[in-house]
This record gives C-alpha cells, sequence and structure tokens, in this order.
C-alpha cells in the first residue's frame, strides 16, 4: 500500500509540472510562443521609436488604434490618424532619443493580450524656444489584437 501512495505522488507531480510552462530568462513571464511574438513586437517598437521612424511605428499599430491615455477627459483622446499626425510632428523635433522598456507581464485572452510595462524615456528636441533634454518614467499598459498572424498594437503608446 504503501508503494501505491508514493507512485500516486510521483504521478501528481509529473501532472502537475507537465503544465507548468519555464520562464523567459529574466522575467516572471511564460516563455510561450505568443509571449515571445508579443516581447518581439515590442522590441520591435522600442527600436523604431529610438530611430525615430514614425512609419516603422505605425506599422505596427492597428488601425483600430484608440488611446484615451488613462483618464476621463476626452479632449487627449486620439485614433490612428492622431498617432501619426503626432509622432511625425515630435520625431521631427527630436534630436536624440532613448527608450527603455521592461516588460512585467504579459497576458493573452484569444486574439487579444495586454503587456504591462515600466518605460523611461530620454530625450533631446529643438523647440523654437531653444534646446530640451526631457526624461519620463512611467508605467503603461500596451493592448494588442492580432490580425491574422501578426500582433498590432490597440493602445498604450
Amino acid at each position: 500500500m504503501r508503494l501505491g501512495a508514493v507512485s500516486l505522488l510521483a504521478a501528481c507531480a509529473l501532472v502537475s509540472t507537465a503544465c507548468a510552462h519555464s520562464k523567459i530568462p529574466g522575467t516572471e513571464i511564460d516563455d510561450t510562443d505568443e509571449n515571445q511574438e508579443l516581447l518581439g513586437v515590442i522590441s520591435a517598437y522600442t527600436r523604431a521609436v529610438e530611430s525615430r521612424d514614425a512609419d516603422a511605428v505605425l506599422a505596427m499599430v492597428s488601425p483600430r488604434y484608440f488611446e484615451d491615455n488613462g483618464n476621463t477627459d476626452r479632449t487627449d483622446d486620439y485614433d490612428y490618424q492622431g498617432l501619426a499626425d503626432t509622432l511625425k510632428a515630435d520625431f521631427e523635433h527630436t534630436k536624440t532619443l532613448q527608450l527603455e522598456v521592461r516588460v512585467d507581464d504579459i497576458k493573452v485572452k484569444d486574439d487579444t493580450a495586454e503587456a504591462f510595462i515600466l518605460f523611461n524615456v530620454r530625450g533631446h528636441a529643438d523647440l523654437p524656444s531653444g534646446a530640451l533634454w526631457k526624461t519620463l518614467t512611467d508605467r503603461a499598459r500596451m493592448r494588442f489584437e492580432r490580425q491574422g498572424k501578426k500582433w498590432l498594437i490597440l493602445s498604450g503608446i
């Protein structure tokens, strides 16, 4: 009888670890194909922003993009076209830009996903009023939708 209990415990341990995912190195994020794809999009987004390449950023953004800036003030909301206009104008004045992104968590449900990030952006802009260095650190939730085999950004940038 004792051997049967040990075998049962061993079988339970095997079943419970069979479903467990390994973690992406340096994170607590499950190492799944979807999470790796989303991290790839975030990495490509970071490179595009640092290169000040508005077209590359917009290629990763859903036409259904909408940003409410996390508040109820509708005057600061914008859609895909608003993002396009803002990016191009901002990048024209920006001389140097560094963006560091740490992804703390990713949640995927069907064809939608959310990435919870901490970002630090430092930039140098030439404005009519003079040169300006600015640093900003904040948390954001990037939302994504899968279109075909590609993840596109829905909000959060």
